[in-house]
């Protein structure tokens, strides 16, 4: 893959260490703004939560479509930012993305899918239902692909007629493959599962939500997550709760949310400990893209540990079934809808006991397993700052812009490791 840093191509032996060094780097330059929708949402959760704001005012809408465009035009900025570790045009990778969440094409996808009807190019080559906004996989796959095919074409073309013929053919096979065959991974991925965990929820119920606890971050950075949301919505109709989807991600974002307070107390960089410590209470209220795409994959380390964590904790909420009497982001915030008036209060103590192990083990497990820092230059990135320069007469130091790294791993042979998450990069789950 074309422009993978030094750091990765000595790792290319392990493919999953160059795998989280890719979506490392592809993801960095994006987390500033993921952090800060992060925090948008969990504000606007408050506000709703204390009465401050309702659903129907124009406070929230503004308030939610701050937080909430990040994460839907999520494709958009990752396609941008893999353009440049593959090598490929970013403003072609953008517009591709910019094609795939266009609002037709998403309603159009939406609407198949609730009317049963096969969607279809020219009547003959089929297109599978796939949820574009807010995906990673996907337009990281397809980017890829594009900087194939963007070579290719590029020498296959008469410099003349590359103007006009480059973009044109560039911008419709890949679009084309990536409708027809690579977008759908995640779908496909995520009809099995969703298959897989009906069929462990009719038989061993108690394992689902241990499952869904530990294999939560990877199912957000298929995009697979999306075809649980019908499991739950399901059960909330028919039964009126959920034990399968809500419970385990309680209890993945709470694992995720002790992580990130663990990196951010062990952290040495002032900046790091602060982006650590701002992730975790993001996924504290469940918004942990943060903690996922900043911190757990990039070091590699802590991403296993909060598994692990969650997995555990949702082992425990599996076998004192609890359940979720509503969709809500699972967090802090969602905890009121463990309370029912069909249920005893031990449901709610249940449900506590559920986030707060998660949480606590979360934390232990990452201080026990370690990390490798990030180095100076990859936090900065990370946290979208600016390095400054010491001047020799003692003055304020101006403002300099940080350098861009090669798309590589900042797994900080040098200070420490961004990580995982390192080839110019990824992160966030309801």
């Amino acid at each position: 893959m074309a422009n993978i840093g030094v750091a990765a191509q000595e790792r290319r032996q392990n493919p999953l260490s160059s795998i989280f060094d890719i979506i490392g780097g592809i993801f960095k330059p994006v987390l500033s703004i993921i952090v800060g929708a992060g925090i948008l949402q969990a504000l606007r959760d408050i506000l709703l939560m204390t009465g401050a704001i309702t659903r129907t005012s124009s406070s929230y809408i503004f308030l939610h479509a701050m937080g909430d465009a990040v994460f839907y035009f999520l494709p958009i900025f990752l396609a941008f930012s893999a353009a440049k570790v593959f090598g490929a045009s970013q403003y072609m990778a953008a517009a591709i993305a910019a094609f795939l969440v266009y609002p037709s094409i998403t309603d159009l996808f939406e609407w198949s899918n609730a009317v049963g009807w096969d969607l279809t190019i020219f009547g003959v080559i089929p297109v599978t239902y796939s949820r574009y906004p807010s995906s990673v996989l996907p337009i990281i796959l397809i980017v890829w692909i594009q900087s194939y095919l963007e070579k290719g074409i590029q020498k296959i073309v008469p410099d003349i007629l590359k103007t006009i013929f480059v973009p044109v053919l560039t911008l419709f096979s890949t679009a084309f493959l990536g409708l027809v065959i690579l977008g759908p991974i995640g779908t496909w991925v995520g009809d099995l599962l969703a298959a897989l965990i009906n069929l462990l929820n009719s038989n061993v119920p108690w394992l689902v939500p241990m499952l869904i606890g530990a294999l939560a971050p990877l199912l957000v950075l298929t995009g697979s997550h999306y075809s649980l949301f019908p499991v739950a919505t399901q059960n909330l109709a028919t039964l009126g709760y959920d034990t399968v989807m809500l419970p385990g991600n309680l209890a993945s974002n709470l694992a995720l949310a002790g992580m990130s307070f663990a990196v951010a107390v062990r952290a040495k960089s002032t900046l790091y400990k602060s982006y650590s410590a701002s992730a975790g209470i993001t996924a504290l209220f469940g918004i942990s893209q943060s903690s996922l795409y900043g911190i757990a994959i990039p070091l590699k380390k802590p991403l296993y540990a909060a598994m692990a964590a969650g997995g555990l904790a949702g082992l425990f909420a599996g076998i004192t079934e609890i359940k979720s009497y509503s969709f809500v982001t699972p967090g802090l915030l969602s905890l009121v809808s463990y309370l029912s008036e069909n249920e005893s209060i031990w449901n709610l103590i249940f449900a506590v006991l559920t986030a707060a192990l998660g949480f606590v083990l979360g934390f232990i497990f990452t201080w026990i397993m370690g990390f490798e820092e990030p180095d100076e230059l990859t936090i900065r990135e990370i946290t979208g700052t600016k390095e400054t320069e010491a001047p020799a007469d003692g003055g304020e130091a101006p403002a300099v812009e940080a350098p861009a790294v090669e798309s590589s791993t900042v797994d900080g042979s040098a200070v420490g490791s961004s990580a995982s998450e390192v080839p110019s990069r990824e992160g966030g789950k309801p």
